[in-house]
């Protein structure tokens, strides 16, 4: 395929503008960054203290990386399976018959290939019904709050099991106990806008809130984004003089 002239100057426009674009929304990014990181830096810094944690709800001390073990006091559960968890939710599925039409490809008499739409039988799981249980209270580092002043980690599959013919009940839950650091605002007596970090200490936290990654997937979103625009525009140009 020949490369025109134009194309290639259209080509190198599209990608300096794209250039300049990128710089200016990453230099706002960056800005955010920093600003991110001054608030974490100037952020007072509790280990495993409850009377210190208790002091800086009392004072109204601002953000605040508190380290210590989150814990749920009136776990939940299903009374057909074991164990006690923060929350959890079953799904009744059922194992059912499903069509489809799919494009197959076939030979004619004289060997010339061909494709036609034939109707296909497939089988999945479908969920007819969902329930959950949440508990209400928890607390963090033996300070009692509600259910939802901090997100628990996700849930995950705990059980799968079989009610009847083509029948089962799956389960998910999130366990009841976990070490890690949060990242909130204390004030009023209470933890506000707070974030959950599992199996991470406060020095791990700020580590991990600081590594720019933000800015390098940007980058990357950014040139695939120019490699479309230059592609599109090298289809559409082709295509219209067609």
């Amino acid at each position: 395929m020949e490369i025109k002239k134009r194309e290639v100057i259209a080509s190198v426009v599209i990608v300096a503008l794209m250039l300049i674009i990128g710089f200016a929304i990453s230099e706002k990014i960056r800005q955010g960054l920093l600003e991110d990181y001054q608030v974490y830096d100037t952020s007072a810094q509790i280990d495993d203290d409850k009377e210190l944690f208790e002091y800086g709800m009392e004072t109204n001390i601002g953000y605040a990386f508190v380290y210590g073990e989150l814990k749920t006091l009136d776990p939940v559960s299903y009374p057909e399976i074991s164990g006690e968890y923060s929350y959890i939710k079953k799904e009744e599925q059922k194992y059912q018959k499903h069509y489809r039409y799919v494009e197959k490809e076939y030979k004619d008499s004289k060997g010339k290939k061909h494709t036609r739409k034939e109707k296909e039988e497939y089988w999945t799981w479908d969920t007819m019904r969902t329930d959950s249980k949440t508990a209400t209270k928890i607390s963090f580092l033996d300070v009692e709050f509600a259910y939802e002043k901090i997100p628990f980690p996700s849930s995950h599959q705990i059980n799968i099991v079989k009610t009847g013919y083509h029948k089962r009940n799956v389960y998910y839950g999130t366990g009841t106990d976990f070490q890690g650091t949060i990242f909130t605002s204390l004030k009023d007596n209470t933890i506000n806008e707070t974030k959950f970090y599992k199996n991470q200490t406060i020095a791990e936290t700020i580590e991990n809130l600081e590594t720019g990654i933000e800015i390098v997937i940007f980058w990357i979103f950014w040139i695939l984004l120019t490699i479309g625009l230059v592609i599109g525009f090298y289809y559409l140009e082709n295509k219209w003089l067609d």
